[in-house]
C-alpha cells in the first residue's frame, strides 16, 4: 500500500485564472503598473517607462492607467510608505506629457483644459479616497474635496466656454464623464465587497455544514466504537457502515437520497436503529410532500435527536412521531431513559446547540427539549414548508 508523507494542501483562494490586481505595497499612484507587472511577468520600471512614452502620445497611457485603475481590483496587503524618485520622476513627466498631448493634439485653449484638468484631479483625489476606504474622516473628506473639485470644472466649463452646439454637447459630455468618474469606481468597489462577503458566507455556511455532518456520523460512530472496542465484530459492523454512509455522501448522485419529507425521515430512523442496534419506532401523520431545504435541516436535526437518545438514554427503543399539517412539519422524538437537566447542558454538547438548534432555528423553525433526570427526553421540531 502507497503511503504519503505530505497531504495535498490547494493554494488558499487560488483562482482559476491569472486575475489581475492592484497591489498596494510598491504602488506610486494606484498600483497600476506593479499590478501589470506583476500579470505580465516584468519589472514594475519597464510598465512605467512604457506608460509614460503612450501617454506623450496624444494621452493614450493615462487614459489606459485610468481604465485600469477603474476596473482592477485593489489588494489589502499593507502599503507601502516609500517610493522610488525615478517613479515619480515617471509619474511627473506623464502627467506633464498628458497634459501637453491633449493640448497639442486638440488644439485646445487654456480656457478648455483647466476645467478638463480640474475635474481629472478631482476624479484622481476620490479614486485615491476609495482605495484607502472611506471609514475614516480622511477618506470622506477627500472624497467630499474630488466631488468639489470635479462639480466645479463642470460649472466653469460651462460658464466658460463659447456658447454654441458643440460646446453645450461637450460640456453635456463632461458632466456624464464627470458624475461617471465618481460613481462608477465606487459602484463597482461596493459591488466587489458585497460579492466578497457572500463568498465568505458561502465558505462558512460549508464549513458549518460539513462540521455538523461529521458530528452527525463520523464522530457518533468513533464515539460507539470507543465504548465497544472489546467487541472486534461490532467494530467492524460500524466501520464499515460509517465508510458506506461517507462514500454515499461524497460520491452518489443527491437523486439516491429520499425525495419526500416521511422518506427521509424513514431513512434517518433506519439509520439510527443500524447504527446503535436499538429499535426506532416512527409513526408519521399527514400527506407526504417533496422534500425542501428546511425539511431536510428539520430531519437532519432529528436524526441527531435520535442519535443522543441511543448513545446517552440507555434504551432500546425510541419512539418518533411527525406530522405535516397546514404547511407545517413538526417531529417529536421520544425515549424513556436516563434524562438529564435541561438547565445546565454541559457546553461539551454539541449535538444539541450545533445538530439541533442550529439547524431548526436558522431555517426559522422552532426547537423545544423537555427532559427531566430519570424520566427519559422528549425533542420537539417544527417548521413552515
Amino acid at each position: 500500500m502507497s503511503s504519503m508523507t505530505s497531504p495535498y494542501v490547494p493554494a488558499e483562494n487560488a483562482a482559476p485564472y491569472p486575475v489581475m490586481s492592484r497591489p498596494q505595497s510598491g504602488r506610486v499612484v494606484a498600483g497600476v503598473a506593479a499590478g501589470l507587472a506583476q500579470n505580465l511577468g516584468v519589472s514594475a520600471l519597464s510598465v512605467r517607462i512604457a506608460l509614460t512614452a503612450l501617454t506623450l502620445l496624444g494621452g493614450v497611457g493615462a487614459m489606459a492607467y485610468a481604465g485600469l485603475w477603474i476596473f482592477t481590483p485593489a489588494l489589502d496587503d499593507a502599503p507601502s510608505t516609500r517610493r522610488s524618485p525615478l517613479s515619480l520622476v515617471l509619474v511627473f513627466l506623464a502627467l506633464a506629457g498628458s497634459a501637453v498631448g491633449v493640448l497639442g493634439v486638440s488644439g485646445a485653449s487654456l480656457s478648455v483644459a483647466v476645467p478638463l484638468a480640474v475635474v481629472a484631479i478631482g476624479a484622481v483625489l476620490a479614486w485615491l479616497a476609495y482605495d484607502r476606504g472611506l471609514n475614516t474622516p480622511v477618506g470622506l473628506v477627500a472624497v467630499a474635496a474630488g466631488a468639489v473639485l470635479v462639480i466645479g470644472g463642470v460649472v466653469v466649463a460651462a460658464v466658460t466656454w463659447e456658447s454654441g452646439s458643440g460646446s453645450a454637447i461637450l460640456a453635456t459630455a463632461l458632466t456624464l464623464v464627470g458624475f461617471g468618474a465618481l460613481v462608477v469606481p465606487l459602484v463597482l468597489k461596493l459591488w466587489r465587497s458585497l460579492s466578497q462577503e457572500q463568498a465568505a458566507k458561502a465558505v462558512s455556511e460549508e464549513r458549518a455544514e460539513i462540521a455538523a455532518r461529521l458530528h452527525d456520523s463520523v464522530l457518533q460512530t468513533l464515539a460507539l466504537i470507543q465504548k465497544r472496542a472489546g467487541d472486534s465484530r461490532e467494530v467492524t459492523r460500524l466501520a464499515r457502515a460509517q465508510e458506506r454512509e461517507l462514500r454515499a455522501w461524497l460520491f452518489d448522485a443527491p437523486s439516491a437520497a429520499p425525495t419526500t419529507c416521511f422518506g427521509a425521515l424513514e431513512a434517518a430512523c433506519g439509520e439510527v436503529e443500524d447504527l446503535f442496534d436499538i429499535r426506532v419506532s416512527a409513526v408519521t401523520v399527514g400527506e407526504d410532500t417533496e422534500l425542501t431545504e428546511s425539511a431536510k435541516l428539520l430531519i437532519q436535526a432529528a436524526r441527531e435527536a435520535m442519535v443522543n437518545a441511543g448513545k446517552h438514554a440507555g434504551v432500546d427503543v425510541v419512539d418518533v412521531y411527525a406530522e405535516l399539517l397546514a404547511g407545517e412539519l413538526s417531529i417529536f422524538v421520544r425515549d424513556r431513559g436516563v434524562g438529564f437537566d435541561v438547565e445546565n447542558i454541559p457546553a461539551d454538547r454539541h449535538g444539541i446547540r450545533d445538530s439541533i438548534r442550529a439547524r431548526v432555528e436558522g431555517s426559522g423553525g422552532r426547537v423545544r427539549i423537555s427532559s427531566t433526570p430519570g424520566e427519559g427526553t422528549e425533542v420537539e421540531l417544527a417548521v413552515a414548508l
